[in-house]
């Protein structure tokens, strides 16, 4: 399975006063980091749109663990949780000096250029087969 790791730095505007980060800032890095994991799936954001694909999210849960601080970075692993023909669910953990402070799962379906719900196994079979090369045991029907 593709667990993909990815390093953000955090930035002087994500934090307040103190120097904590706002839980505003966590779904960007969720963002970035399932942008990077798509990259490193062989299925990149301009591939996507290429074919008028997206993976429309529809859920986003987040749990916070311990705060991160203003310096430093963050690094957010990624890797599929369960996925079908018709969507995928993603998983990912932010860890800051080694220690997991955050985790977080997104819910995905997949669209097509009239950006109605679509089967991308059916539409796009050789993408389909980089998605269950990525995720390995997580397939479901």
């Amino acid at each position: 399975m593709l667990v993909t790791e990815t390093v953000i730095d955090v930035r002087y505007p994500d934090a307040d006063a103190m120097g904590i980060v706002h839980h505003a800032v966590y779904p960007v890095w969720y963002e970035i980091a399932r942008m990077d994991f798509f990259e490193k799936a062989g299925f990149g954001y301009t591939v996507m749109k290429e074919f008028g694909v997206d993976a429309a999210m529809v859920n986003l849960n987040m749990n916070y663990r311990s705060p991160v601080r203003y310096p430093g970075h963050v690094c957010v692993t990624t890797g599929i949780r369960s996925f079908a023909p018709r969507k995928l669910e993603l998983e990912y953990t932010v860890f800051c000096g080694g220690a997991a402070v955050a985790d977080a799962t997104s819910f995905h379906v997949w669209t097509g250029p009239d950006m109605r719900a679509f089967s991308i196994r059916d539409n796009l079979p050789d993408i389909y087969a980089l998605i269950e090369a990525a995720g390995e045991k997580n397939h479901i029907r």
